[in-house]
């Protein structure tokens, strides 16, 4: 105590009565505090993503065992006309190679959409995923082109996923819930999920993705996707070009449905090179929405807003 009464008359003596007072009263309020005060103040709340698990039923079982044997016949006999049959195939051609090495496909609580996906990946030779390649491009060579080579801006965005909140080969584009999603290049739409449902385990490929949309790109070989969607405009088959629409911005998928956890495009982009599927991480995909960003890419914009879509062909998962 003693030693806080000089202190005290030295910083008075110095700074003046009624300043010193203030100062004084200053430093015992802030070391009033608890240590825990601090920590609790700095603190933000953590979002956890919700869990994929399931409880097994024999339903369950025979939808992953009958999506399965789907994509098996159509890769026993893969053509132009069937390419893009099972949603699920197109959806393991598309996943980065060793993507789902680790997943448990067999157990039969965890995601059934995965395990799809993953026991068909376990089918995939590179043989038959150079096949799927080259069969698109047969698609995309014997059409009619559908605009020049060109890029667009996948949405107009205020914001982008940056640090320990971005994904490491994806990225978050903040805007308006209803604003309009185009087509970063001229393509083929080869998936095109549309009707996500939270209480349904199979409305769509992926319950965190939502209502979703991939375009193949034949001029770079690379598929771009565009997730969490509100409405899609587009179906599997569909021609699009570079700027043209495919849907909304919204909140489809289980973790982006959360509150506060909407108003976003998550955007991502793999690419097919020397036999293998790789994913393009988000340093690269900023460095190519900066180049985007180009008076060619916006007039290709204006461009794909007065296109139609147009369908290629009709396609074996039309027959429902």
């Amino acid at each position: 105590m003693g030693g806080s009464s000089v202190l005290e008359s030295r910083l008075l003596s110095r700074l003046g009565s009624r300043h010193g007072l203030v100062m004084l009263l200053a430093l015992a309020a802030c070391f009033s505090q608890p240590a825990e005060a601090y920590r609790t103040a700095r603190k933000r709340p953590v979002s956890r993503p919700l869990s994929l698990d399931v409880q097994p039923t024999p339903e369950i079982e025979v939808h992953v065992a009958d999506e399965v044997a789907k994509a098996r016949r159509i890769l026993n006999d893969l053509n132009a006309d069937n390419v893009l049959g099972s949603p699920y195939l197109v959806s393991a051609v598309y996943y980065h190679d060793g993507f789902l090495n680790n997943f448990p496909v067999d157990r039969t609580t965890a995601d059934p959409e995965r395990r799809i996906i993953g026991q068909i990946s376990n089918q995939l030779s590179s043989e038959s995923k150079a096949r799927f390649m080259r069969l698109l491009h047969e698609v995309w060579q014997r059409s009619e082109p559908v605009g020049p080579e060109r890029s667009a801006m996948p949405v107009t965005y205020s914001a982008s996923s940056r640090g320990s909140r971005s994904h490491q080969y994806a990225i978050d584009l903040f805007a308006h819930e209803g604003s309009t999603v185009h087509a970063v290049s001229r393509g083929i739409v080869v998936l095109a999920d549309r009707d996500w449902d939270p209480a349904s385990l199979f409305s769509t490929t992926s319950r965190k993705g939502g209502n979703a949309v991939i375009v193949f790109d034949p001029d770079h070989d690379r598929f771009y996707r565009y997730c969490h969607m509100s409405t899609v405009q587009v179906s599997a088959g569909t021609l699009v070009a570079a700027g043209q629409i495919v849907g909304t911005v919204g909140h489809s998928g289980l973790n982006a449905s959360q509150p506060g956890h909407g108003g976003h495009l998550h955007f991502e982009t793999n690419e097919y090179l020397a036999g293998h599927v790789r994913a393009v991480d988000s340093r690269r995909l900023r460095a190519m929405l900066k180049q985007w960003k180009s008076p060619g890419s916006a007039q290709a914009a204006r461009e794909g807003r007065k296109s139609e879509p147009r369908r290629l062909w009709r396609s074996a998962s039309d027959s429902g």
